[in-house]
């Protein structure tokens, strides 16, 4: 979902991705404050509803402060949207912290990335030096990969930490776990978990997907589809609560920390410095257990990504009513 799958590949989609991601220019200022004298901030977005709520929220927040936006959000896949930012196609998105190990050589892996103040740390001036891109203050959430499971199965074995999902693991208890491939595969996810937890799990016990869209594993964990019932998850997913599902806590801090975080092109922070203080106070406010509710009211009401940013930050004071 955030993960950086090449810019070779991307830079191509780029292009096809613009031609049907093309929106009106700004928000007609009427009584607003008067339009300050700069670029136009043309802000991108994953297609997924976290990027495009974030992606609403730094719009409104700017373009309430006078400076002009374009509406790029729902623009493509990852790699698209960095290729883009790279590119200078847009000036601003939402990505993830730890997804900076796979955007500069030697990084991936490093055990900095499992800790958000040093992860943060690293690719604020990795990207900064290299790519003249600045990572402002992130949102406290982490939207990392962990294993959920009902809370009825949860509560009846008594499974809170991964160590008791490994005892329940060795214990020869049923498991059904559905997952992406690549993370089944990947060393800082689930053999990350089997090496950190002493447990393993045999190819009967995975039903493993080509994709990572943990709206469709949610879903077949809440109705035990197939026997399932454990599903890799994501830290900000909003189907939890509604679905009666619970993340199991990994203790070890096996996977990457992933905060959401808005960046910018230095040529806009230069044109227009006060984006950081603007910015601020929206993304402290976001923690995780905000954000899953904000993700819930997209994935199970229906609402717009647009509204729901608008009336998340009306009813917080950070926009006037």
């Amino acid at each position: 979902m955030r993960r950086f799958l090449g810019l070779a590949l991307a830079a191509a989609l780029t292009l096809a991705a613009f031609g049907c991601a093309e929106t009106d220019t700004g928000t007609p200022a009427t009584d607003g404050p008067a339009r300050q004298d700069g670029p136009v901030v043309r802000v991108g977005s994953l297609l997924d509803a976290e990027g495009t709520l974030l992606g609403s929220m730094v719009i409104e927040m700017l373009e309430a402060n006078g400076i002009p936006t374009e509406d790029k959000t729902k623009l493509g896949t990852p790699d698209v949207v960095r290729a883009a930012l790279l590119a200078g196609e847009i000036d601003a998105t939402i990505d993830y912290t730890g997804s900076g190990q796979y955007y500069h050589e030697g990084e991936e892996g490093d055990a900095k990335w499992k800790n958000a103040e040093q992860a943060y740390d690293a690719i604020k001036q990795l990207d900064a030096e290299v790519n003249d891109l600045a990572w402002l203050t992130p949102a406290p959430a982490n939207n990392s990969e962990f294993i959920a499971t009902t809370s009825a199965l949860a509560a009846a074995e008594g499974i809170e930490t991964m160590a008791d999902f490994a005892a329940y693991v060795n214990d020869g208890k049923p498991v059904k776990l559905i997952a992406s491939q690549t993370w089944i595969d990947n060393p800082l996810g689930l053999r990350g978990f089997e090496e950190a937890y002493g447990f393993t799990l045999g190819d009967d016990q995975l039903i493993a997907l080509s994709t990572g869209n943990t709206a469709e594993m949610l879903s077949a964990l809440a109705k035990a589809t197939d026997g399932i019932n454990f599903s890799l998850a994501y830290g900000t997913d909003g189907q939890m609560a509604d679905l009666d599902l619970v993340i199991i806590t990994d203790t070890e801090d096996v996977p990457p920390v992933y905060e959401p975080t808005p960046i910018f092109r230095g040529e806009i922070m230069d044109a227009y410095p006060q984006i950081a203080e603007i910015l601020e106070p929206v993304f402290l406010s976001l923690d995780q257990s905000k954000l899953q509710a904000l993700n819930a009211r997209i994935a199970f009401g229906g609402e717009d990504p647009g509204a729901v940013a608008t009336s998340y930050l009306e009813e917080n004071g950070f926009l006037d009513n």
